[in-house]
């Protein structure tokens, strides 16, 4: 709360190290990922898991998502594939910034 004296600074609630310690492992988050396309079997959904596995940071798994929702909504229905996206929203907690947890 200093900073916010000497710099006028707002700090949150929780520091990083305290978000940090309540993050899901990033191996949840892929699986997670994968979960979500459990029934898309096309070749798209096929390079989208590859994307997944290879993904080296919780921030290149969080841009996927735009892939994730055009493999289910192909499938299903934006509805759907809208759901499903939003459901991940919680894994990504501690590791994407809050204000960008928004749902599609």
């Amino acid at each position: 709360m200093n900073i916010h004296r000497i710099f006028g600074i707002k700090t949150h609630a929780f520091s990083d190290s305290e978000r940090a310690n309540h993050r899901v492992p990033i191996e949840r988050i892929r699986e997670s990922l994968q979960t979500t396309l459990h029934d898309c079997k096309d070749m798209r959904a096929q390079r989208v898991i590859y994307k997944i596995n290879v993904a080296q940071t919780a921030d290149e798994l969080w841009q996927l998502r735009s892939d994730l929702h055009q493999c289910i909504a192909k499938l299903h229905n934006q509805t759907e594939a809208a759901a499903r996206v939003n459901s991940l929203i919680s894994v990504f907690e501690g590791w994407v910034p809050a204000s960008q947890l928004m749902p599609i």
